[in-house]
């Protein structure tokens, strides 16, 4: 069962989390169609996983030597630690950050055939959980699994877009049709077809010795310009229209690209904060290892001391107590002198 279990779960955690819960039912049901119900109910036990969770899998996945880059690191930082060694913790320290950087950008490529968006708390959570796996072992071997199901943090010490360019606006033609009479109406240049009235029967030749067929095609050629100048005004108010949208949307784009430039400098503003914080903090607590190592050395002596002068007292305690039972005796002895000598 353990094997089958092992495949059922590597097959489940590389699949995105948009699908788990349809892959781990039909792997369910697989197994019980098998008539292995034990394994039917550990697949069910099986965590959906987070989005940066789902994306620390596909980082450990892709790259075979991820594994080994993460322990690694994270062991040196810890024996800089512990060594009080800080020109080594600072290196290994942006040595980290470039890692943890790095694996961000990759796992945002390799999400982007699937789909799934990458917002910036997901990438908050990625990075926290690099970052924690860089700096407690017990989370580097749950990155390094494969099998993560959810984020992990760490609450101990760390170790110009060209602008201006003229749009094109293409305006469809319409196919003629009959020829009507148009009528303009008001003055936006907007204008009307009629039928033209049915015709009557124009007199010969009139004044100016224009003929009937010549009327007809001055009308005709009239009518003509007339709607080829209607049509030139529709789309003049068409291209004008399209060139007022296409410069609120490019006034729009240009108010989010700055907002959105405003933020990021706002957010490296912090980062270089928080990265400056955290170097003091390294550089503070490889002081108070040195410092708790050298009260430690002083307080050994001094205990050291206090059990030499402990056993100096104890000896001279001795001594005082030797002499005095030696002056008891001698007091003792003048006074028996002394009454012998008064006796006779």
């Amino acid at each position: 069962m353990t094997s089958d279990l092992d495949d059922v779960v590597d097959d489940l955690y590389a699949g995105t989390p948009a699908d788990f819960v349809a892959r781990r039912t039909a792997a369910v049901k697989a197994a019980r169609a098998d008539g292995d119900r034990d394994l039917a109910a550990a697949i069910a036990e099986l965590r959906k996983p987070t989005v940066s969770a789902w994306l620390v899998n596909l980082l450990v996945r892709d790259d075979p030597d991820l594994a080994g880059q993460i322990v690694a690191l994270g062991e040196g930082l810890r024996d800089a630690e512990k060594s009080l060694d800080g020109p080594a913790l600072r290196e290994l320290t942006a040595q980290r950050r470039q890692l943890v950087r790095s694996l961000v950008a990759r796992a945002r490529r390799l999400a982007q055939p699937t789909g799934q968006k990458i917002g910036d708390p997901i990438t908050q959570e990625l990075d926290a959980t690099l970052t924690a796996a860089l700096a407690d072992p017990a989370v580097a071997q749950e990155v390094v699994s494969g099998r993560l199901t959810a984020a992990r943090e760490y609450a101990g010490f760390g170790s110009a877009d060209a602008m201006g360019a003229p749009v094109a606006v293409s305006v469809p033609q319409r196919a003629p049709k009959e020829p009507a009479r148009l009528t303009v109406v008001g003055g936006s240049g907007r204008s009307r077809a009629t039928r033209p009235a049915p015709a009557e029967e124009p007199p010969e030749p009139e004044e100016g010795g224009e003929t009937r067929a010549e009327r007809e095609r001055r009308l005709r050629r009239e009518e003509r310009e007339q709607r080829a100048r209607d049509e030139a005004q529709a789309a003049w108010e068409a291209a004008d229209r399209a060139a007022t949208e296409a410069r609120q949307r490019h006034d729009d784009a240009v108010a989010a690209r700055d907002d959105s430039a405003e933020q990021v400098a706002r957010a490296e503003a912090r980062a270089a904060r928080a990265h400056e914080e955290e170097d003091d903090l390294v550089r503070e607590l490889a002081e108070v290892r040195r410092r708790l190592a050298a009260a430690g050395k002083a307080a050994t002596v001094a205990d050291r001391d206090v059990g030499l002068a402990q056993q100096t007292l104890r000896h001279d305690d001795r001594e005082v107590a030797t002499t005095e039972r030696e002056l008891n005796r001698a007091e003792r002895a003048r006074e028996a002198a002394a009454a012998a000598r008064d006796e006779r």
